[in-house]
């Protein structure tokens, strides 16, 4: 099992949810962490919340979706913080609604975030983890990224690719030494889906859930970890038969292109 305390560790939507609970956990572990988050005002609270605990921890303002500012970022971490050994995926957004009927701003918005802020972080700091021939690349993806969903067109699509470009990325890099781990959570109650009915297969996640998995992870070098376990990876199974009838007609029967129909989340 790899021993964190004292690697540098950096997680992006870190402010508050989830990341914030990600960030904490590698604080626990001795770890020096860096949040990043564009919400500058949760940022700052977050950061002197961890100061008070006694953690070691930095926080820069960040927008993933601008590459350039993630490219700054790496050089500003290097000179303040020192190389990255564990980078954390983990800013993500979503807005649901019929596809026929959603703006291109919506979808831009996602891709912008989802995707591209994760090729922009991979882009940054990936290239010093191969010259150093050591790091983990931890990328937030979703079950929404194993079967496409009704009404979440736009955050399946920036799902699914995430995992492509996650799985590429380490077949490029294999035997370089950086690792790439994908976390598929299912329904996360942190706000985002607030509104959405479950299909009856599932159950709401916790965030701290999420959290823990990714510590895991990066400890036991897991290559993919679905949260739940069970019903995630039945969606995936469902999926990759490669029969879209199949999955179709189980989302259909459980109630998942049902679930957000009633979406009202931020």
């Amino acid at each position: 099992m790899l021993e964190l305390a004292g690697k540098a560790v950096l997680v992006t939507g870190a402010a508050m949810g989830m990341g914030k609970l990600e960030a904490e956990n590698f604080a626990r572990e001795g770890c020096r962490v860096v949040i990043t988050d564009v919400n500058e005002e949760r940022l700052a609270e977050t950061l002197e919340e961890f100061k008070r605990a006694g953690y070691d921890v930095m926080s820069y303002a960040l927008d993933v979706s601008d590459r350039e500012a993630c490219l700054k970022l790496a050089e500003d971490v290097k000179r303040d913080v020192g190389p990255v050994d564990v980078l954390v995926n983990n800013a993500g957004v979503v807005e649901c609604g019929e596809f026929l009927q959603m703006s291109e701003k919506s979808l831009r918005w996602m891709f912008d975030v989802n995707l591209f802020g994760q090729m922009w972080m991979m882009q940054a700091f990936v290239p010093d983890m191969v010259r150093r021939r050591t790091g983990f690349v931890v990328n937030v993806c979703s079950s929404a990224g194993k079967v496409g969903v009704a009404r979440m067109a736009g955050y399946c699509a920036t799902k699914f690719a995430g995992i492509g470009l996650t799985d590429t990325v380490r077949a490029e890099l294999r035997g370089s030494g950086v690792n790439f781990i994908i976390v598929n959570p299912g329904f996360v109650q942190t706000g985002m889906f607030e509104g959405a009915k479950l299909p009856f297969i599932t159950r709401w996640i916790q965030p701290h859930e999420v959290a823990d998995a990714v510590l895991a992870a990066v400890k036991r070098n897991r290559w993919e970890v679905f949260i739940p376990n069970l019903s995630v990876r039945m969606a995936a199974l469902a999926r990759g038969l490669g029969i879209p009838r199949v999955s179709d007609f189980l989302m259909t029967a459980l109630g998942g292109n049902r679930s957000m129909a009633e979406w009202r989340g931020h």
